[in-house]
This record gives structure tokens, C-alpha cells and sequence, in this order.
């Protein structure tokens, strides 16, 4: 496969962290520039720094992506199209005045845009592992594929490509975007009389949860099973318990130190600990990063771009 490029879901959900960074800094940048003293505003040399270190990081992924024919899916994408058409018909002025309100019609309008908006980049994980298994179909598969996602569309898709374990991450992914679909004999629908079917696969309902105020990998959440909560609340409860006991016994290894005893004990708890989250990773069946090998594409076609991130007015535009 020569010439080929690799794309994981990391590379995805890397690349959206990005992209949101400087969506953000360009938004605060901008919107200083309207409103300080001029170009020699402290503030705003400080967003040019952070502009170009965003860049150096973001670039060599933007490159790699561009130079394949990827199709690319942008969750409630049809909603998007029409509020931005709705919000395109107002002036800039009147989009700041809206911000600084934080009232009023054109405000409701931005809300409801990030509101979207911000769903789909905290579930930028699922979004970029759909993605992978999309891009595994043949085109024609794919490109259907992503209409029922961006517009709920009850057509069936042929997903036969696709192994059966794939098939039945596919259908967890849109559970988990709030698209419940279905699939057997290698077609999924969104349908819910394929619900019927006692063949079919579909979404076990999980709810995600963060850990320890921060989200799991690639900052998104980790999805437990209903059927599961007991037991990953109780490993969560002693994975706190441990984590405790460590920091106790880290703070006297670095003011007294340890005798033979308690070192052979603070061992003991990481080894634990460690076991304890292997297992929070288990009840939440993670799984490693997808990949998809496509060739290089001289011109990808262009798609009609929609906000798949936007601040809004959710965000502080000023620095």
C-alpha cells in the first residue's frame, strides 16, 4: 500500500483539540483588535504568541489529513447549516452587541450554535473513531453513511465491509451521539423496527462519567454500562481510598522518608492502584485507537465547511 496514509482516531481527536485552540485564540484575538487601544496592546501580542505555537503543533496534522479524501462527519451537520444561514444575515456589530447583551434573539441564535457545537467536541472521541470505521467502507457506503448521522435520516446502510465487532462499535458510537440505530444482516438503520429483529445490534445504554473532575482518554468521557454502575462506582470509591493512602505516604517519604516497612507498603498501594484502573478501564471496555490506511488524494473534494466548533456565547472573548 504504497504511498498510502494512515489516519488514527487519535490523529482526529488531536487535530479538534487543536483546531478548537485556535478557533479560540483567533476569536479572542479578533475580537481585542476591535476593541483595544491598537496593535501595540500587550494582550494581544501575548494571542500572537500563542497563535503561532498552536500553529507549529496543529500544521503537520492539518497537512496529513488534507492529503487524503477523507470523509470527514459533523454531527446534527443539517441544524448547523441552517442557524448559521440564520446567523450570517446579521452584521458583525450586531453578532458583538449580542455577545455583550447576552440577551435577545441574535443571541439565542449563537447560543443554540454552540450549544451544538460544544456537544460535539466533547464527544470528539466517538466522533473521530466513527469517523475511522466510516472511512473502512467504500465510498459510496460512507458518504450514506454520514447523512443518516448529520441528518438522522432513516434510510439503511449497507455496513457489510465492516467486521462484526466494528459493526457493533459503529452502533455504540451513534448511541452514544444520540443517533440510536440498529443493525443486522449487515445493514443499519436508524429505523426502530429493526429494533425487532433478535439478530440485531444495538446500543447498550451507557452514561458517561468523568474522573476526578478531568474526562478520559483524549478528554473524553469513559462510558459505563447502566448494568455496571455498582461495580465501577465501588472500584472508584477504592480507587479514591488508595489514592489517598498514596499521597499520605508520598508526603512522609519526602519530609521523613520511609522505613523498609512502609516502602514495601507504598509499593504495594501503587501496585494496587494501578490494578484499580486497569479495571475502571475494563468496566468501561476502552479500547485502543482505530485506524484507517487511505491513499494520497491530489484533490480532495471540497465540502461545504459548517462551525464544528464555536465559542459563542458561552466563551470571554476578550483575553
Amino acid at each position: 500500500m504504497d504511498g498510502n496514509i494512515t489516519i488514527t482516531s487519535t490523529d482526529l481527536v488531536d487535530y479538534t483539540a487543536l483546531y478548537r485552540k485556535r478557533h479560540e485564540t483567533l476569536f479572542r484575538h479578533d475580537y481585542l483588535a476591535r476593541h483595544s487601544g491598537g496593535p501595540e496592546d500587550a494582550a494581544l501580542g501575548a494571542l500572537k504568541s500563542q497563535l503561532a505555537e498552536i500553529e507549529a503543533k496543529l500544521k503537520p496534522l492539518e497537512e496529513r489529513i488534507r492529503q487524503v479524501d477523507l470523509v470527514m462527519v459533523v454531527p446534527k451537520r443539517a441544524d448547523l447549516i441552517s442557524i448559521n444561514s440564520e446567523i450570517n444575515q446579521h452584521s458583525r456589530e450586531e453578532l458583538d452587541a449580542a455577545l455583550k447583551s447576552r440577551s435577545g434573539p441574535v443571541f439565542e441564535l449563537l447560543k443554540k450554535r454552540a450549544d451544538i457545537t460544544r456537544q460535539n467536541y466533547e464527544r470528539r472521541e466517538e466522533i473521530a473513531r466513527l469517523t475511522i470505521l466510516l472511512n473502512m467502507l467504500p465510498r459510496t457506503q460512507a458518504e450514506a453513511l454520514r447523512t443518516v448521522v448529520e441528518s438522522n435520516a432513516l434510510q439503511e446502510v449497507t455496513i457489510a465491509a465492516l467486521a462484526s465487532e466494528q459493526q457493533q462499535e459503529m452502533v455504540t458510537l451513534l448511541g452514544r451521539l444520540g443517533v440510536p440505530a440498529f443493525a443486522a444482516e449487515g445493514l443499519l438503520s436508524l429505523d426502530k423496527k429493526k429494533a425487532d429483529d433478535i439478530n440485531a445490534l444495538r446500543w447498550v445504554e451507557e452514561i458517561p462519567k468523568s474522573v476526578g473532575g478531568a474526562v478520559g482518554s483524549n478528554g473524553s468521557a469513559l462510558w459505563v454500562p447502566k448494568d455496571r454502575m455498582t461495580e465501577w462506582e465501588e472500584n472508584e470509591k477504592h480507587l479514591s481510598e488508595i489514592g489517598r493512602k498514596i499521597q499520605t505516604k508520598l508526603a512522609k517519604s519526602q519530609a521523613d522518608g520511609l522505613g523498609e516497612e512502609e516502602q514495601k507498603e507504598f509499593e504495594s498501594l501503587q501496585s494496587l492502584y494501578l490494578e484499580l484502573r486497569t479495571r475502571r478501564h475494563a468496566i468501561a471496555n476502552v479500547k485502543g485507537p482505530l485506524c484507517v490506511s487511505l491513499p494520497k488524494s491530489e484533490k480532495p473534494p471540497v465540502r461545504a465547511d459548517v462551525p464544528t466548533i464555536d465559542l459563542g456565547p458561552g466563551s470571554q472573548p476578550a483575553a
